[in-house]
């Protein structure tokens, strides 16, 4: 237990800090591709992804550890994606946004991960686990591993690193440094998650679990526990999410931005139910923006590939079914000005 204590609490501290100060959110990020055609976050995304591909591959081409990734059910991340980032965009923030923004004091992002809770446990272990087992029953694999975009094209995952890096590179040396929203610059926000997502696989490595970010299973390991008194089910990931709370209270805090802040009831309850789909949709894709979006994306796995994807498409039909066709037209009105 104290291993993952002093393992877990550290990297989630410095992760919903960096998190707080970058005003990083993946419903903002994919939001505002379509809203207003602002990449700002969408630069820092990409700029943490490119640095984990590199300094994560680095570490387990030494043997520091094996990259564990989620199954490619492909049904599950298909439809689970779109599940869960629809109900980001009714939310108005993902796994890691609604948990950092609670540390801010938003009483909305804490209603919508008791949603997610409550989404979550009835897909796991609820009502809709036969729904889960039906989406999860056809699983891909590519010669008895687990099923990456390197394996299905026959290439040494370096070649794709190098592309990835050299074309995702060229992107960001050419695009402005600055943005729009207060806080940190999407350089610094895009490098610092980047190095907290890479140094959190060695951290976790020394507990037994091979894995980096997430969020879906932490918040599962601590509801277990809450609901069971069952020590064991904590991981170094259980740590990390409570630290990650810690360290965007501590952010807000220090930077005169902590306010406890309640919206309506009509608010409350769209962020109970857009928290309710995010639980689902990651008890069936397996993960979230954090688990896959960030942490499977960097490895090439399929499933985190296909699940990100989802989350996007979900995003959007979210936006449209909130904003209707003036969305598209803002966007288009911000891509004719850019």
């Amino acid at each position: 237990m104290i291993p993952m204590i002093g393992l877990g609490l550290p990297v989630g501290v410095a992760f919903g800090y960096a998190l707080q100060r970058g005003r990083f959110c993946m419903n903002s990020t994919f939001r505002d591709i379509l809203l207003s055609r602002d990449l700002t976050l969408l630069r820092a995304y990409l700029l943490a992804l490119l640095i984990q591909m590199v300094g994560v591959r680095v570490m387990a081409t030494l043997g520091l550890f094996g990259l564990g990734m989620a199954p490619f059910f492909w049904m599950a991340t298909l439809f689970g994606g779109f599940v869960f980032g629809l109900g980001m965009a009714l939310s108005g923030g993902c796994a890691s946004g609604s948990t950092y923004r609670s540390g801010e004091g938003m009483v909305g992002s804490i209603i919508a991960l008791i949603g997610f809770v409550f989404g979550m446990t009835m897909t796991n272990d609820g009502v809709l686990e036969p729904v889960q087992a039906a989406f999860r029953s056809r699983v891909i694999e590519i010669d008895g591993q687990p099923a990456t975009l390197d394996r299905l094209l026959g290439v040494n995952p370096w070649v794709l690193v190098v592309v990835c890096v050299m074309l995702g590179g060229w992107w960001l040396l050419r695009s402005p440094s600055g943005g729009y929203q207060r806080g940190w610059s999407w350089v610094r926000s895009g490098i610092t998650i980047g190095l907290i997502a890479t140094a959190a696989w060695p951290m976790s490595a020394l507990t037994g679990r091979e894995y980096g970010l997430s969020v879906t299973e932490p918040i599962r390991t601590i509801s277990g526990y809450l609901f069971t008194g069952e020590t064991d089910r904590l991981t170094w990931g259980s740590f990390m999410w409570l630290g990650l709370i810690a360290g965007a209270y501590a952010a807000s805090r220090s930077h005169g931005e902590f306010a406890w802040r309640a919206p309506g009831a009509q608010r409350l309850l769209q962020a109970l139910g857009g928290g309710l789909l995010m639980g689902v949709g990651a008890a069936i894709a397996g993960g979230c923006n954090i688990g896959h979006g960030l942490t499977g994306v960097p490895l090439f796995a399929l499933s985190s590939l296909t699940a990100t994807f989802s989350v996007i498409v979900g995003v959007w039909a979210g936006v449209y079914l909130l904003f209707g066709s003036v969305a598209f037209e803002r966007g288009v009105r911000g891509a004719q000005r850019a």
